[in-house]
């Protein structure tokens, strides 16, 4: 009630990017209280334990990439309760991004437009960070994963080489990688998402993860491929086909629509750019149950949009999602949501007869 009747009000009068960096900045230097605000935001239950491959959640409830591009403050953002987060997206080269203004608030929709257009540091400099951070023991204590974009420059020619040069440098840090192949504010990106061009990028992905836990010996390491909400179910299916034929991890569903402007209210909503948050929660609980119908379950899902309390997420669990993500729903709900969903799953389980999570993902689905 706090944040809502008062600090997200102050929040909103400022500029929504100069907001975000001023937060950002306020977590950075809080990193010292992680372990208080971890007590207090953590919601330990056995029953909400997720697995998918290798990968360990205590809850499924993560961050989505974007919100801490450059790896700012990712021990205190894990401390508000996650089950694991991302950072980036990060892109080979640095790259300053589109010109500002590029992130838009949509109160009356309660969503986010923005364009920023994959600013941050480069692989190199946030794999430096990285590395002071493992060496004074102060990464986060949750799966971290790095969530790699397509260099501006670059031309989808080239596109394979530049992701691979990305996630050879962060490979040591990440516990798992998103490919992000949908964002709508990098020209051309999209276009990554078409069969023959996806099996070329994750196919080449694989192999090298392969080859880089061979030497260092390990297994290989998770990868996800990120879909965006604005095709056909059939171009989906292809998708699925790639993913499975590659053995890829899994599928995060979804990221930001470039199109759904039709029923908004806000003044910002005819602003160019992806759309998050609420319009786009039915839509992306439609990908979810498709996939997980098309794959019979077999390809995990982590889903992506418009998730903004329990009944949210576990609305995507049932479609067929093995944990969810949220950004645009912590921004509109304030720093104790993810406690607030994970108590209210915990709930919703017990109201259905389930004993652990992944009892109730598909369960529509199948239906």
């Amino acid at each position: 009630m706090l944040y809502k009747s008062v600090i997200r009000p102050l929040l909103f009068r400022k500029d929504p990017e100069e907001s975000h960096e001023m937060i950002l900045a306020l977590m950075a230097k809080a990193e010292g209280f992680s372990a208080i605000l971890g007590k207090f935001y953590n919601v330990d239950d056995p029953r909400l334990a997720v697995k998918i491959g290798s990968l360990a959640f205590s809850n499924p409830v993560g961050l989505a990439g974007g919100f801490d591009k450059n790896a700012l403050a990712p021990r205190t953002i894990a401390s508000f309760g996650f089950g694991f987060m991302e950072i980036g997206a990060i892109t080979a080269e640095a790259q300053p991004g589109n010109p500002k203004p590029r992130l838009y608030r949509l109160p009356e929709d309660d969503a986010l437009i923005n364009r920023l257009g994959f600013n941050n540091e480069g692989a190199a400099a946030i794999a430096a960070k990285l590395e002071r951070m493992r060496a004074r023991g102060r990464l986060p204590r949750i799966p971290l994963g790095m969530n790699i974009g397509r260099t501006k420059i670059v031309e989808t020619k080239d596109a394979v080489a530049d992701f691979l040069a990305c996630f050879v440098r962060l490979y040591p840090y990440g516990d798992f990688f998103t490919l992000n192949v949908s964002s709508p504010n990098t020209p051309n990106l999209r276009d990554l998402q078409e069969k023959s061009l996806l099996r070329d990028l994750l196919s080449a992905v694989q192999n090298e993860n392969r080859e880089l836990a061979a030497r260092a010996k390990i297994s290989s390491k998770p990868v996800f491929v990120k879909i965006a909400p604005d095709m056909e179910f059939s171009q989906v299916d292809e998708i699925i086909e790639v993913v499975e034929a590659v053995q890829l991890t899994g599928i995060v569903a979804t990221n930001a629509t470039a199109f759904m402007r039709e029923n908004l209210r806000s003044p910002n909503g005819p602003e160019p750019g992806g759309l998050s948050g609420r319009p786009i929660t039915a839509k992306v609980t439609s990908f979810v149950s498709h996939i997980y119908r098309c794959t019979r379950g077999q390809v995990p899902i982590i889903g992506v949009g418009g998730i903004f309390n329990a009944d949210d997420a576990y609305e995507k669990i049932k479609a067929g999602a093995s944990a969810v993500q949220i950004y645009t729903g912590w921004i509109y709900e304030g720093p104790g949501a993810v406690k607030r969903i994970n108590r209210g799953l915990r709930r919703l389980l017990e109201r259905d007869g389930f004993k652990q999570i992944s009892q109730a993902v598909g369960v529509e689905a199948r239906a």
